[in-house]
């Protein structure tokens, strides 16, 4: 009995026990579903590139804490200040999973939560741009601009830094000096317009533009052609593009060739360039005693910029030969010709002294000027002519006309043989018969019946002045 007992009892407890366990378990299940249900997204969610629609955040935590290793070993940030970009090192680079999750919100795009160390940038910044004095507060900007360009969750990100709103000093970037020969009120009023124009970032100036918005009394185009070339020379000192530029038909004698950036407004010929920078620059020309000075003001550019202008290729001029009437002996230069020019023009980046790039800008060619000699006009002598002017010798000079020149005797006519054109033989005995104007005239003429014959003097042969025979 006491066995039994025993059982019955182990039993009952047994059972009391299942019974409480899983009424409490049940419970617990019961108020976390009723009162505290699992979080989950809803539908057309996503954090960076990865759909999470109707995820449960701790799934999608767990998810994403496996990416992060493979994410680090294929992203890359690059980083650009003004003309130089550099990788920023991504390792450093923590993925902030819980502010990402907690943060990001059903049915719409959400962003990764970044942070990046304060001391790894700043080691960055003073290693990749060191031209540039950061402040904290530029600091400070800069670490925010690129956690926000990490947020989207691509593998390869790029990030400009180099706007306005940093505080760092502006300061002259490339300036040029040419000597001023400008001399009207026009040119003055041009290099006082430009005393302080603002490029702004990614902006094109064009400088025919700019004179038209002035009010110009008197100025020449070779004036502006002297101010657009000092510009352009200082442009080539910077990372800027120069879309737009010409030069004149002759080597200039103000400007050094390769430098001239010519205008003419009647024909619509332009100096264009574009800042390509994400900041504003300053563009200043001013006269400075016998100079003409212009510079390019802003942030400083990590590398330097230096023209390079290849030796001048001349090109001999062709020598031209004229004949004019109006010149009757010897010869007349009518013009003196000049030799051509041809020159290279190079841009080379160089960082620290050294040579990184060397960049093709133009071939500036101006063409010889040809020698031209004008000579007398050679006399001809007639292809159809049958006779030979000859110089009478003394006791030989015949004037009939009395025109007072030699009039020279015709020779006989040629007489064609059998082949040759004109050759007339109709009795067939092999020699030319000739036509009635050939034959010789008689020398008299039939007597009258029953008288003699009287003689009839032949007429005089009368011949032009070139010895041709003149009909009666």
């Amino acid at each position: 009995m006491d066995k039994k007992k025993f059982g019955k009892t182990f039993i009952v407890i047994l059972t009391f026990a299942l019974l409480f366990f899983g009424a409490a378990n049940a419970g617990a299940y019961a108020v976390n579903t009723l009162f505290f249900p699992a979080q989950e997204f809803g539908e057309n969610t996503y954090i960076g590139t990865t759909d999470v629609s109707n995820m449960a955040l701790a799934d999608a935590k767990s998810l994403f804490a496996g990416q992060v290793e493979a994410w680090r070993e294929t992203a890359e940030l690059q980083v650009t200040y003004q003309d130089a970009t550099a990788n920023y090192p991504i390792d450093n680079a923590e993925i902030l999973l819980d502010e990402t999750i907690s943060q990001a919100q059903s049915g719409i795009q959400n962003n990764f939560v970044y942070h990046l160390p304060p001391e790894t940038t700043v080691a960055f910044l003073a290693e990749q741009f060191p031209v540039a004095a950061f402040t904290e507060a530029d600091i400070a900007t800069i670490i925010a601009k690129l956690e926000q360009g990490l947020a989207a969750g691509q593998i390869q990100t790029h990030v400009t830094i180099s706007d306005d709103t940093l505080q760092l000093e502006k300061q002259v970037v490339a300036d040029v000096s040419f000597p001023n020969q400008l001399k009207s009120i026009g040119s003055a009023e041009v290099v006082s317009a430009l005393q302080a124009v603002e490029i702004p970032a990614g902006a094109q100036f064009s400088f025919l533009e700019f004179i038209n918005g002035l009010n110009l009394n008197e100025v020449t185009d070779a004036e502006l052609t002297e101010i657009a070339s000092a510009i352009y020379t200082t442009v080539l000192k910077t990372n800027f593009s120069v879309d737009e530029r010409s030069i004149g038909n002759a080597a200039p004698e103000l400007v050094p060739v390769g430098q001239e950036a010519a205008v003419n407004r009647a024909l619509g010929i332009d100096f264009v360039f574009t800042n390509p920078n994400a900041s504003s620059f300053k563009l200043t020309v001013a006269i400075e005693g016998e100079s003409l000075v212009v510079s390019l003001s802003g942030y400083p550019l990590v590398y330097t910029y230096a023209v390079q202008t290849g030796s001048e290729e001349k090109v001999k001029p062709r020598l031209i030969k004229q004949y004019s009437a109006f010149v009757s002996t010897g010869k007349e230069i009518e013009e003196e010709g000049a030799e051509g020019v041809r020159v290279e023009v190079l841009r080379s980046v160089l960082a620290d002294g050294q040579e990184l790039e060397i960049e093709p800008i133009s071939t500036d060619f101006y063409p010889p000027v040809h020698r031209v000699e004008v000579y007398p006009l050679a006399i001809a002598e007639s292809a159809e002519s049958p006779t030979t002017a000859t110089v009478p010798q003394p006791g030989e000079f015949v004037d009939a006309n009395g025109d007072g020149v030699h009039d020279a005797v015709a020779s006989a006519p040629a007489v064609p043989v059998q082949g040759e054109a004109g050759f007339i033989d109709e009795d067939g005995d092999g020699i030319h018969d000739g036509n009635a104007d050939e034959q010789p005239a008689e020398s008299a003429t039939d007597a009258p019946a029953g008288g003699t014959a009287i003689e009839e003097e032949a007429e005089e042969p009368v011949y032009d002045k070139a010895g041709n025979l003149i009909s009666p």
